[in-house]
């Protein structure tokens, strides 16, 4: 369990120092071996730069993530995370692989005046939510998905039950303890960030 406490730090180097690596042929792969003792082995970041193109480096710190364990007849669950970007982005997407959910999307949780609407939410989410359920069955709060999650530079935001969450929809099989499931990240500038989550009963 602590492993996945620890934040991780992903860099991304700018396309001028990638074209530098280059150059130095075999001799540079032998540095590389060392520093590669330093990366977190279950986080990666993958993208495409334009050679060229101004690419600061990026750092991006992914932390406290976790995923509810769901019922046995339950088709949604839902994950948590804590993410800080020190360069202002965007979270744009969340994808679980479909041996986990059939659908994943990102969703908030937000104050209703419509009884009715929220109540049918809160019938599609019991299993799902937890403890955000009996305010949605209250008529008080429903969820909707949403396009983005804005991150402010060097400001931590965190997806919690009752704000900013992943749904993981249609699930394959239930969230059990001591499963852990993999999410990809993608970040509207520094691109994708592969995470492992682990299934709790509650936030770590």
């Amino acid at each position: 369990m602590t492993s996945h406490n620890t934040p991780t730090r992903i860099r991304r180097a700018s396309a001028a120092l990638a074209v530098g690596l280059l150059a130095f042929g075999t001799a540079a792969c032998g540095d590389d071996s060392s520093d590669s003792a330093d990366t977190a082995a279950p986080t990666t970041v993958a993208e495409t730069v334009e050679i060229g193109s101004a690419a600061p480096a990026t750092d991006v710190v992914v932390e406290g993530q976790w995923a509810r364990t769901s019922p046995a007849d339950a088709a949604n669950g839902a994950a948590y995370f804590t993410i800080t970007s020190a360069d202002a982005d965007k979270l744009i997407s969340v994808m679980a692989d479909t041996s986990v959910a059939g659908m994943t999307e990102m969703h908030e949780t937000v104050m209703t005046e419509d009884t009715e609407t929220s109540m049918a939410m809160g019938s599609d989410t019991t299993t799902a939510m937890g403890s955000d359920t009996t305010m949605a069955g209250m008529g008080e709060m429903t969820m909707r998905p949403v396009d983005f999650i804005d991150l402010p530079a060097g400001t931590a935001v965190e997806l919690k039950p009752g704000g900013y969450h992943i749904m993981l929809m249609e699930l394959a099989k239930p969230l059990v303890v001591g499963d852990t499931i993999t999410l990809t990240l993608t970040l509207e500038k520094a691109g994708e960030i592969i995470i492992d989550v682990p299934v709790l009963d509650e936030a770590p």
